[in-house]
């Protein structure tokens, strides 16, 4: 063999082999492109909404979150909730009751109340924006003095070190977060 056939087989190896790489490094950029476009097209974002229930009460709320009425509403005036929402109660005879997994809200009159209660959390929070709410566990506990909450007040339930909190809630931050999923949901509705 002769030393430029030998100078070839080197050369077209060497090429070869680079070819090889950009082929394999072509085939990993297009293979996580594909997974990326998954992934993203199966992680949906949480969207605003908004129900309306028969007495007048409005419920507003992120996609991610689970609210269920009774299904004879308003007779019983109840509503469950597993994540994030805001409450805006209608006036009516019977107080609306709020039930979760650690909480039972018994809300009474007009009232404005933001929820967050996640059931695979353990802790849950109440903030009053205005009306009258008595807020309460809904798990046995040897400490179950109900909390009356007005307007600007919180409560705090952690089932873990039961303990049940009322303190002073930060209304600008409550108005702020209300106002922008309000106007979310009704925008996305089509308003009322």
């Amino acid at each position: 063999m002769s030393s430029g056939t030998l100078m070839r087989m080197i050369i077209v190896h060497k090429l070869g082999g680079r070819w090889q790489r950009r082929v394999g490094l072509l085939a990993a950029m297009v293979c996580a492109g594909i997974v990326g476009v998954v992934a993203f097209r199966a992680y949906e974002a949480p969207v605003p909404r908004v129900l309306r229930l028969a007495d007048g009460t409005e419920v507003f709320y992120l996609s991610n979150t689970k609210i269920t009425p009774s299904s004879t509403y308003p007779h019983p005036r109840e509503i469950k909730i597993d994540g994030e929402a805001f409450i805006r109660a209608a006036a009516a005879d019977q107080p609306l009751i709020v039930r979760s997994r650690l909480m039972l809200l018994t809300v009474v009159g007009k009232s404005a109340l933001r929820v967050t209660a996640r059931s695979n959390e353990t802790g849950e929070e109440t903030d009053v924006l205005y009306g009258h709410v008595e807020a309460k566990k809904a798990y046995p506990s040897r400490q179950n003095e109900p909390d009356t909450l007005l307007a600007g007040e919180e409560v705090m339930v952690n089932e873990t070190i039961d303990l049940q909190e009322k303190e002073t809630a930060d209304v600008p931050a409550l108005r702020a977060w209300s106002d922008a999923l309000v106007t979310s949901a009704e925008r996305r509705s089509g308003g009322r």
